[in-house]
């Protein structure tokens, strides 16, 4: 009866980490980075081999024509910061795709980590883990609608809402989801057109699945963490509730703490590479986007374009929540950090027994080094870190204004 019981917990627990990863898993999947487990079928050993061929010929096939176009054929600065946007983002998401490609292995030992504390932790721990688990999920299920449908639109019906122009010569021209300048090609016969069209299309699919990817394993990573530190407060201030007990208690749940802060520490280490240079190239991204999103908002509303106003709109608004997302969980996790060294110093100490007050300081002292995600070891990511990319994407703004 007793080992009946054990095997329905365990099993809800899978169930509850599962649910936990419900976006993650998919979007990597994908991807091709997510990491399969050892006994995983033929077909889906070669599948993660030739998704990442595909994908990164897909971003290519995009990246390459847009340069070739910004450089030789846009005429004016005007066309070639409409262009810009596009190249930029495309580019970067295809960099934090290599990321997530060589980070595989620490993905994997992130996940061993996260399925062991669910596993094994304690009915309160878990309650923690749901909370930040369905914050998490509410972010990216926000950020993947907005992304889409507004990518979806940018890439399909705004080029063909557009409609066909017809040039002095009376030569038409079909505009694709991306402008391209293809030397060898004439993209505009049948079914060149038709083909560089669904390329396209399926290339910026690949773009938004690794935006959306992205931001979820950092929502994972950060939110994962968050519920660590304040697992790690409740044991903190436990020492001092329950301090009457044995010295010998006192000395192992003292070990307890530092032991948890170290595997904290270990924790975040295994998913540095991926939460802090994805971090920063995102807020990058976010700083140079949001600007020249919010130069194709004048210019859409200077030509009366309905359709590409509320595209650029739909757009704006994903960069700009997605930027405030990533800048709220490096807040989160700093507050976190911050009530850990709080507790530390604010504890009434004097209720342990004399010869135990003596490790905290040791304890203290720990907590004196904040755990803080970093944007590529440059800048900590908190909301104060949101302002400064509002106002350097208003100045790229004016200044986009002033020049053209």
């Amino acid at each position: 009866m007793i080992k009946t019981e054990e095997v329905s917990n365990k099993e809800e627990r899978e169930r509850n980490l599962k649910q936990s990863l419900r976006y993650v898993e998919p979007l990597l999947m994908v991807l091709g980075a997510w990491p399969l487990p050892p006994e995983s079928s033929l077909c889906m050993k070669i599948f993660q081999r030739v998704i990442p061929v595909i994908s990164i010929f897909l971003a290519l096939f995009v990246i390459c024509p847009i340069f070739f176009y910004i450089i030789f054929k846009a005429r004016g600065t005007r066309r070639q910061m409409e262009l810009l946007s596009a190249f930029i983002n495309s580019l970067i998401q295809l960099i934090k795709y290599i990321i997530m490609l060589n980070s595989m292995n620490d993905i994997r030992t992130l996940l061993n980590e996260i399925k062991n504390d669910w596993l094994y932790g304690t009915e309160e721990n878990r309650r923690l883990f749901r909370e930040n688990a369905k914050i998490g999920d509410r972010v990216v299920s926000i950020v993947a609608i907005t992304m889409y449908f507004g990518g979806l639109c940018y890439r399909t019906i705004l080029p063909l809402s557009r409609g066909r122009i017809i040039l002095p010569d009376n030569t038409t021209i079909r505009l694709l989801p991306s402008s391209t300048y293809l030397p060898f090609i004439n993209e505009q016969i049948t079914p060149n057109y038709e083909i560089i069209f669904v390329l396209q299309v399926l290339s910026g699919l690949f773009i938004y699945t690794v935006f959306i990817g992205a931001i979820a394993i950092m929502m994972m990573i950060c939110l994962h963490t968050c519920s660590l530190l304040r697992i790690l407060t409740g044991k903190l201030m436990d020492l001092i509730d329950k301090s009457n007990t044995s010295e010998e208690i006192i000395q192992e749940k003292i070990a307890n703490i530092v032991e948890y802060h170290r595997k904290i520490k270990k924790f975040l280490s295994n998913g540095q590479l991926l939460s802090e240079y994805i971090s920063f190239f995102e807020l990058l991204n976010g700083t140079i986007i949001i600007g020249l999103l919010g130069y194709c908002v004048l210019l859409e509303w200077e030509s009366h374009n309905t359709v590409g106003l509320v595209v650029y709109i739909t757009l704006l608004t994903t960069f700009t929540f997605t930027s405030y997302t990533i800048c709220s969980i490096g807040q989160l996790l700093l507050d976190e950090s911050n009530n850990f060294a709080r507790t530390c110093v604010t504890l009434d100490w004097y209720r342990l027994p004399v010869r135990k007050t003596r490790y905290m300081i040791m304890i203290i002292f720990m907590s004196s080094d904040p755990i803080k995600l970093t944007a590529g070891k440059v800048i900590d990511v908190s909301l104060s870190t949101f302002g400064d990319i509002m106002k350097g994407a208003m100045g790229y703004l004016n200044m986009l204004r002033k020049v053209n």
